[in-house]
């Protein structure tokens, strides 16, 4: 059987995890790329046991049918479904799929509320990126947040917005978190209720089934001079209705990924986009998530249970 871990880009798995993989041993082929084509992967997925994906390749069936030897592969994030679409086919030839839950999430979450701050403190235009001198702002203390979406990443934003004083918490999700709302003081309440009352709305939800899941029809819910920030994915705000919103200048919006030249001629302080994704890039989160996916890749090749297994 072949002895050999592919691992993808050069963000996560450094030298120390290297040192463990080898003696355990295996050995490591690197593909320093982080966004390898399907035809790059598969070329590159023959002969290996295993496969740790650190970049934002897509792992489709036709690289699942040319892994001859894989038992693994490991996802260095939470949202392994956007990036393993042939989990299907997978988890039909006995390839176990993990990931790394939670290891971004302080990462995220502080981006996040670093976001916030920016833009209720109107940080771009009353600097030297704006024209605006003097302007009195609201402060978190006097406004009510929605988070939609209270998985590892909403949870620690509800936390670190507790501790700044928040003067109202409140969200969504599939499921009530009695412990989050012990903790932080969150209260639970549907979407629609969620959008109209608050200041600020936070997303942090998985790609699977949200697309668009902030439409026109959502959008006209939120307050005038509201505040609508995506840290979740591409795609969870509608584009167009977004832009419409922004150009009206109704309400302000940030997100953690470019949307394009239309909204690059939109003022700072009505939206501001990362140039690429972000939130999660940190040295501590890109240090958890190797660390997760090591432990994981080991336990599955020695065949034992690993709670990150998620097929």
């Amino acid at each position: 059987m072949s002895k050999t871990i592919l691992v993808t880009d050069s963000l996560f798995i450094f030298p120390e995890h290297e040192k463990m993989l080898r003696q355990a041993g295996y050995d490591i082929a690197r593909l320093d790329k982080p966004a390898a084509t399907e035809e790059e992967l598969v070329r590159a997925i023959k002969g290996k046991v295993a496969y740790i994906l650190g970049g934002i390749e897509k792992v489709t069936d036709a690289v699942i049918n040319a892994a001859d030897d894989l038992k693994v592969i490991v996802f260095t994030g939470s949202d392994w479904k956007q990036f393993i679409p042939g989990y299907a086919l997978a988890t039909q030839k006995d390839i176990a799929i993990a990931n790394a839950p939670g290891a971004n999430s302080y990462a995220v979450a502080e981006y996040t509320v670093a976001l916030m701050l920016a833009m209720t403190r109107n940080v771009f235009e009353l600097g030297r990126t704006g024209k605006a001198v003097f302007e009195t702002t609201s402060s978190l203390k006097e406004l009510t947040i929605g988070i939609v979406g209270m998985g590892h990443i909403g949870s620690q934003v509800a936390r670190m917005l507790n501790g700044l004083g928040a003067k109202r918490i409140v969200y969504t999700s599939n499921t009530r978190k009695p412990e989050i709302e012990s903790a932080t003081g969150a209260s639970f309440t549907g979407l629609n209720d969620l959008l109209k009352m608050s200041d600020i709305v936070t997303i942090h939800v998985p790609k699977a089934q949200n697309k668009n899941l902030i439409d026109s029809a959502k959008l006209s819910l939120l307050k005038d001079g509201s505040l609508l920030i995506n840290c979740a994915f591409v795609g969870a705000l509608e584009r167009e209705a977004l832009l419409a919103e922004l150009k009206s200048g109704r309400i302000k919006a940030a997100q953690d990924e470019p949307f394009g030249n239309e909204f690059d001629a939109l003022p700072l302080g009505v939206w501001f986009n990362s140039n690429s994704g972000t939130a999660f890039n940190t040295h501590e989160a890109n240090q958890k998530a190797s660390d997760m996916a090591v432990e994981s890749l080991l336990n599955l090749l020695s065949g034992k249970n690993d709670t990150n297994k998620v097929n």
